[in-house]
């Protein structure tokens, strides 16, 4: 008996180790790459500017986008993002200057894969379904043995 609660007790660990895995990150790092694009960028009386970035914006997720200047006074961020003309609009710029504005954004990294990336949208979802199967089923096979 004492065996049993011992195996019982390492699937409630495994189980809630399982939980703490992080796959819709995984999920997500592994559709997506980073890629920087470097721009010369010149400002009249404004103080924004828009590039065209050369790959689609993963998701439009402005989120993942990082804009670095080489004009001290700047303070780089993204306003705007359109997806069909890939135009991003580039706010905090100093006005009446010139600088290098690299900008770095994560793109598909599974473009063409129409089969892995739906299998991928699911994968959190079956991932989940296996950890709260695994513990039940392990506890069952564990107490219905008769050896």
């Amino acid at each position: 008996m004492v065996g049993r609660l011992f195996s019982a007790f390492l699937i409630v660990v495994v189980s809630a180790c399982l939980f703490m895995i992080p796959s819709t990150e995984m999920v997500y790092d592994f559709r997506t790459e980073q890629r920087t694009d470097t721009f010369l960028a010149t400002t009249a009386a404004t103080t924004t500017a828009n590039v065209t970035l050369l790959q689609a914006l993963y998701g439009a997720d402005k989120g993942s986008i990082d804009i670095a200047s080489d004009n001290a006074t700047d303070a780089p961020l993204p306003n705007s993002y359109n997806g069909t003309s890939r135009v991003l609009n580039i706010i905090g710029l100093g006005a009446s200057t010139t600088r290098t504005l690299d900008v770095t954004y994560d793109v598909s990294a599974l473009e063409g894969y129409d089969a892995v990336d739906t299998l991928l949208d699911r994968f959190p979802f079956i991932f989940l379904l296996i950890i709260i199967a695994f513990g039940p089923a392990a506890l069952f096979a564990i107490f219905t043995n008769r050896n």
